[in-house]
């Protein structure tokens, strides 16, 4: 494929002449793949040349984009997948977005005449016709596409911004509708208990598909792999190394032991290349007797590839006739000589009917002594798959494995119940296998409107009806690590990531877990202070603004009477020192100091009283407002000086009158931008804590725990 090669527009030249040369240029390049021509409307492993809507299956010529814009969508994906290495699935959907709006309006599509309503009413459209995620990736597109045109001096028109808004993250946010996401995410606990006890059968029960699917699964469950990067493994995946353990004691450190560790040789994708992936301990045992069956499951076929590039002459298999190269051959010995065992049909019409079928549909006449092993030596090859002894994954950006290496490589057949395995033809799973055995199929049969008969591993084991994804695994480690405190750059490394910011797509920590785990956090960073003072106090660090979901207190400041929990890492002051009206001071039983300074406030608050209510007489202007403050101030000092006075009360407990509605700043603002804040969320787990409190209790000895 060509390698940045742009194409640069002529001024002189008016706009048309530009999408003619542009198209012409993106002719002359290098084609996507080997089965795709510029002319052909169904790009092979790439894009169909469709309208918005329609099934990549669906070959109607009637849905194909419309003929006035379908050569400038061709040049456009290729030239954007050489030149940008945009995928062309991503960017034909602005052009289709276009089409659709064009044809309505207009009835033809001219992209020398759009106007910035078309890219407006484009981007309206994709939110009616896609969920919100993907409306915001089309009006990205659309964006790019509006940028590629006035590059190339087809439009001329002033800068567009994407109006779908990029939905919030659902993995970090805090509601009902999310939390149902991540649990989504998740797999279902009974599923994993079930695979594993199919797992934990002996072999000799487990079909060839049973043991691909459960050892799979083991390998998912013990690292976060990709499902896909599964089929990159060698059968010599196992990393194994010893590292001392360390043994103390009082006097020194002594290593003594040591603790066996294992890896698999890992290829990950998106730029992250080959890795060592290391296992969790207790995942070893379970790791090993998987490699151990899938190594056993893929010998013969990596056996029988090892023969095809060692030799040029006939690789013998098992079923191989005992003949010489040249020797002519009966029909049923062709037969066994190309893999297929036919003993296995019950009866001889259907081993005879499956034979000759098998013959026809590799150009073999159905006749004895018409071939030898040379003859078969040359049809076998020719069958070989592309890039043989390479297996030509789809994806892994040109990873080289040799199928005589790969862990999954198969025969063709071999996990099919209704065919007998073709011991000469090579097959590798991938994760549309794996997938399509974990849940109950979608599969219909052919030309008509219902299920196919296939069971998922599941249903074969009496199971029921469960449902597993292969990626909800990655997810469930992800999440199990994130809870346990693993460092994010050793998750991203461990997950094979580049960007360690996607981690918390993959965190679907509860709501509970993530405050408890603060909470723990916290608790272990306090530290106690000892002072000359009645009391002990200790100092918490804040870190982020999620400790505030947690409500925990974190600092407190002294006052004139008492002291002030208000955290700061929230917002300001919203009292501005006007400490007696606030919700968050507390006065402290027995400081006879501060308790006689409250009783003169109080005294001084009586006599602005008197003077206020002889203003609001007078008629002054907001003096009401200020008489109803002082009322409010005045009787929460009665009520504050009535508490501390109380010999019911021991002296060190901490005081604090009952909160009232107040607006904060963080709600004025929810206001202003017109969201709805969302409600508080309760940590049960929390709560049950007896050792952590925002007060101490009434026999408390004035030590505070933060």
């Amino acid at each position: 494929m060509d390698n940045l090669i742009y194409f640069t527009a002529d001024s002189s030249k008016t706009a048309q002449q530009n999408i003619d040369t542009f198209i012409a240029f993106s002719k002359q390049l290098t084609e996507l793949n080997a089965d795709i021509t510029f002319e052909d409307n169904y790009w092979k492993n790439e894009v169909n040349f469709v309208k918005v809507g329609v099934s990549s299956k669906d070959k109607d010529v009637n849905n194909l984009l419309d003929e006035s814009i379908r050569a400038f969508a061709k040049a456009y994906v290729k030239y954007q997948k050489i030149n940008s290495k945009l995928k062309t699935q991503d960017t034909i959907v602005a052009i289709r977005a276009i089409e659709q709006v064009c044809l309505t309006r207009y009835g033809a599509v001219d992209l020398t005449q759009l106007m910035i309503a078309d890219f407006d009413l484009a981007a309206e459209r994709s939110r009616e016709n896609y969920k919100a995620s993907s409306a915001y990736h089309v009006g990205r597109h659309l964006k790019i596409l509006l940028d590629f045109l006035k590059k190339l001096k087809i439009l001329d028109l002033p800068d567009w911004k994407n109006p779908n808004k990029k939905p919030a993250e659902k993995s970090i946010i805090l509601d009902e509708e999310s939390e149902k996401y991540r649990e989504s995410k998740l797999p279902d606990e009974d599923a994993i208990f079930a695979l594993a006890d199919i797992f934990s059968r002996k072999e000799s029960e487990l079909s060839d598909r049973d043991i691909f699917v459960t050892s799979a699964v083991s390998l998912l469950l013990a690292a976060p792999e990709r499902a896909s990067e599964l089929f990159f493994l060698k059968e010599n995946c196992i990393y194994e190394e010893e590292n001392p353990i360390s043994l103390k004691n009082d006097l020194a450190s002594i290593a003594s032991e040591k603790e066996r560790v294992l890896g698999l040789r890992w290829y990950a994708q998106k730029n992250y290349g080959y890795d060592i992936k290391y296992i969790p301990t207790v995942m070893i045992s379970t790791v090993e007797l998987a490699i151990e069956r899938l190594k056993r499951l893929s010998e013969k076929p990596r056996q029988f590839a090892y023969l095809l590039e060692i030799s040029d002459k006939f690789p013998r298999h098992d079923l191989c006739p005992d003949v010489s190269d040249d020797q002519l051959l009966t029909k049923e010995q062709v037969l066994l000589a190309l893999g297929l065992d036919s003993s296995c049909y019950d009866t001889h019409i259907k081993a005879n009917n499956a034979g000759n079928k098998f013959l026809s549909t590799r150009g073999l006449e159905r006749k004895d002594n018409i071939y030898c092993l040379n003859d078969l030596n040359i049809i076998l090859r020719s069958r070989l798959p592309e890039g043989f002894p390479y297996i030509p994954f789809k994806t892994g950006g040109g990873i080289k494995v040799k199928w005589s290496e790969a862990l999954f490589t198969c025969f063709a057949n071999q996990f099919n119940t209704q065919k007998p395995t073709v011991m000469s033809e090579f097959w590798m799973p991938h994760i549309d296998t794996l997938n399509e055995d974990l849940s109950p199929t979608k599969k219909k049969l052919r030309g008509k409107d219902e299920l196919a008969n296939v069971q998922s591993i599941f249903q074969r084991w009496g199971y029921g009806d469960y449902s597993l994804s292969t990626h909800q695994f990655r997810h469930l480690l992800n999440t199990i690590a994130n809870t346990n405190g693993m460092d994010s750059i050793l998750l991203a490394k461990w997950s094979g990531r580049a960007d360690m910011k996607q981690n918390r797509v993959y965190d679907h920590t509860s709501v509970e877990e993530r405050n408890y785990a603060l909470v723990e956090m916290q608790r272990n960073e306090l530290s106690l202070h000892e002072s000359d003072t009645t009391f002990n106090f200790q100092i918490a660090t804040p870190r982020t603004l999620q400790e505030l979901n947690t409500r925990t207190t974190l600092t407190m400041h002294t006052t004139e009477f008492g002291l002030c929990t208000h955290s700061y890492i929230d917002e300001p002051c919203l009292k501005y020192r006007n400490c007696l009206n606030c919700t968050e001071h507390v006065c402290i039983k027995g400081d006879k100091e501060k308790t006689k300074r409250l009783q003169d406030r109080l005294k001084k608050e009586k006599i602005l009283w008197q003077k206020d209510k002889h203003a609001v007489e007078k008629n002054v202007t907001g003096a009401k407002m200020w008489l109803e403050t002082r009322e409010l101030t005045i009787q929460r000092c009665e009520q504050l000086v009535a508490l501390l006075n109380d010999p019911n009360i021991p002296d060190g407990v901490p005081l604090s009158l009952p909160p009232s509605e107040e607006v904060t700043h963080l709600e004025l603002a929810y206001q202003k931008a017109g969201q709805k804040r969302l409600p508080i969320i309760e940590n049960k787990r929390r709560n049950n804590l007896d050792d952590i409190h925002l007060l101490p209790s009434s026999d408390s000895t004035g030590t505070w725990i933060l």
